[in-house]
């Protein structure tokens, strides 16, 4: 799903603060301090910078405090931070000590003395409208609108109520605010925006979520040598090797606090709380090292092996600390001798060292390698097949083949695309003043599907259209409803999900205006005109999970291939205290309510034509020969629920499939040689 846009910065602080006084003292029950009094608080900067946009010239100036007890952990104001998080589109109130922030409906209270962050409805935070959190946002609205036929509806949401003091983090009246750890703001409130994105290098906050996913794209391969990722790496964090304890703790519990919140995948890996979790797999005790790299280690095996998904994923090493990164090497004749150090490892071993929590020992991340191993029970992880099917058919697609193309096999046409992009909020002016033209296909889903119907409509002999989601990694969610819009058959799309946050389920009814005639009516959608089948493989991922799933669902297409290769959560933003970033499943939910409850889109497609009975299959389905997928289509037509390519023996296939795979190794060992 898309990672979502930064908002413009608009600071209005004026309006908020008044003449409002509260107390100036907190109780702290967890670790740190017994009680905080104001000659405990004082003013590390005053002038720090928050970059949210991708600009040294574009930022607001914040306080940063520091508090006796939490050293080096960045404090910031309430009002300040909601300001410039919501645009001045909060409105904040204090009454006997309890900050009370409404929002579009949404009210959240803070309360210093319980150390407590009550919210009613989450999501309302995000955006308003009939759905709260839609999942497109307003400014992706263009071809897209609210249907005015269906109405869309929600459950009412469950609330949220946050106890910071799990978190070790003091919510701390001080003269006529309310100042909290930086990160107990922005993977709260900043979380429900889905706008955690910022990291603090020791003096400014900068978006870096965004700089470090877009110096990620190969074409931006000089990003990392940028003004801007050279001073959020060159902050004061730059000149130390180690944290202070405070400061690794303060890592480790926002952590913490940001996935017991947003999570996706909570219930189905058996997680009541993240340090519940953390400490059973014994990874605990290296995320709370003050070696980064420690802590780093464990967060790269959290995200790529235990999350295990292809929604989760560490963004690189790098930390602001140490800017060049470092990780313990993972030497696996290390691994039994680690194994023994862990919880699980010593009863397994009989083994009674002691074992302390906490303990900054340095090789302490491959108790979190140990931990991970020993939580997955030695098995394959599931993320497995999604990277086996990436590699078999990144190898078997011809070369020259593209990223999208428009195909025609007698009466069936083609259509191939290998991820959903839209780019409304960015394009100005929209397509109604601006026509569609064809290099808009390379950044528009819909502009490429508006102009292959464009195309289809000139060929009077086609009668299927094949959407081809071979190997489609997913995308942006418009792009999503926009693709849906053209199957329908009056270009109204229901897009049906759980926001976990909130707890409550929602119907979202659009309209895609696909004839671009201004006019959200029946005219749009090409449903009835043709059939409309959709081809996936165990690489159709995300959002080329979500077009079969709701299309299946609602009867707009015939599914054929193989089972498509999951991914039911949105992707959220995860940003450590040491300037990390990750993508990762976040809690929001796609899927629909049924008889038995709420079941996710993450395995409930069914292929209706099988193309590949066999996993060796594989390398005889026509993924990418527009003639073999419409001979498939013929053979479904003719009463066809599988398609049997020769009668070779399993063991032929394999050994047929293995010699097919290493000749394409070594051809494109060749061809970088050549290179």
């Amino acid at each position: 799903m898309k990672m979502r846009k930064i908002l413009s910065i608009i600071l209005s602080c004026a309006m908020l603060i008044g003449s409002l006084s509260v107390s100036s003292a907190v109780k702290v029950r967890a670790e740190g301090p017994e009680e905080i009094s104001p000659e405990d608080i004082s003013v590390t900067w005053d002038d720090s910078h928050v970059y949210k946009e991708l600009s040294l010239g574009k930022y607001d100036t914040i306080t940063t405090y520091g508090v006796k007890g939490y050293e080096d952990v960045p404090f910031v104001s309430v009002h300040e931070y909601l300001n410039i998080l919501c645009e001045g589109k909060e409105d904040i109130l204090i009454e006997d000590g309890v900050m009370k922030i409404s929002m579009y409906g949404a009210e959240a209270v803070i309360d210093p003395e319980a150390d407590t962050i009550r919210v009613d409805k989450p999501a309302s935070f995000k955006s308003s409208g009939p759905i709260d959190g839609a999942i497109v946002e307003q400014d992706e609205f263009n071809v897209i609108t609210w249907s005015s036929k269906n109405e869309s509806v929600q459950t009412d949401p469950e609330g949220v109520e946050i106890h910071l003091e799990d978190y070790h983090m003091p919510v701390i009246a001080y003269e006529d605010t309310i100042i909290m750890p930086f990160l107990a703001l922005q993977n709260t409130f900043g979380s429900m925006r889905m706008e955690n994105t910022l990291a603090y290098n020791g003096k400014d906050y900068f978006n870096a979520f965004e700089a470090e996913n877009f110096a990620l794209q190969p074409q931006n391969k000089g990003a990392v040598d940028s003004p801007y990722l050279k001073a959020f790496y060159g902050g004061p964090f730059s000149e130390l090797k180690e944290t202070t304890q405070a400061y690794a703790d303060y890592g480790y519990y926002s952590v913490c606090l940001l996935l017991d919140l947003t999570f996706g995948h909570k219930e189905e890996k058996n997680i009541t709380t993240f340090d519940e979790y953390f400490t059973r797999i014994n990874a605990k005790r290296s995320m709370c090292s003050t070696d980064p790299g420690a802590a780093m280690t464990s967060e790269f095996m959290l995200f790529t092996y235990l999350f295990d998904s292809g929604h989760d994923a560490l963004f690189g090493l790098k930390n602001v600390f140490d800017a060049g990164g470092k990780a313990d090497p993972l030497d696996a004749s290390n691994l039994m001798n680690d194994m023994k150090e862990s919880e699980e490892g010593r009863e397994f071993f009989d083994d009674t060292q002691e074992y302390t929590p906490g303990s900054a020992d340095p090789d302490a991340s491959a108790d979190a390698i140990v931990g991970a191993l020993l939580e997955k029970g030695f098995k394959i992880p599931e993320i497995a097949p999604l990277l086996v099917w990436t590699y078999a058919l990144a190898a078997a697609k011809p070369e020259d083949y593209g990223s999208r193309r428009l195909d025609y096999a007698g009466d069936t046409a083609v259509i191939y695309f290998d991820a959903f992009k839209d780019d409304t909020a960015d394009r100005k002016p929209s397509y109604y003043l601006d026509p569609i033209r064809e290099e808009d296909a390379e950044s528009s889903t819909f502009a490429f599907f508006y102009l292959c119907f464009e195309d289809i409509r000139q060929h009077d002999e086609v009668k299927n259209v094949v959407i081809n989601l071979a190997d489609n990694g997913g995308g942006a969610a418009a792009a999503l409803v926009c693709t849906l819009g053209f199957l329908s058959e009056d270009g109204e799309v229901l897009i049906t999900d759980r926001d976990l946050m909130s707890g409550n389920y929602r119907e979202e009814w659009y309209h895609v205006d696909t004839n671009l005639d201004g006019i959200a009516d029946e005219e749009d959608g090409f449903g009835g005109e043709y059939n409309f089948y959709i081809m996936c493989s165990g690489s159709s991922y995300s959002c080329g999970n979500a077009l079969p799933y709701f299309a299946q669902q609602d009867g707009l297409a015939t599914i054929i291939g193989t089972h498509p290769g999951g991914g039911d959560c949105v992707v959220g933003s995860f940003v450590d205290a040491y300037g990390r970033c990750a993508a990762y499943s976040c809690m929001l939910k796609l899927g629909r309510e049924t008889d038995e409850g709420f079941v996710s889109d993450e395995k409930a497609t069914q292929p209706e034509l099988n193309m590949m009975p066999s996993i060796w299959d594989i390398q005889y389905a026509p993924w990418f020969d527009a003639e073999g997928i419409a001979d498939a289509v013929h053979q479904y037509e003719n009463g066809a629920t599988e398609i049997v390519y020769n009668d070779m023996s399993e063991g032929e296939k394999f050994s047929e499939f293995l010699m097919g795979m290493l000749e394409r190794v070594e051809k494109n060992k060749q061809k970088q040689a050549e290179e």
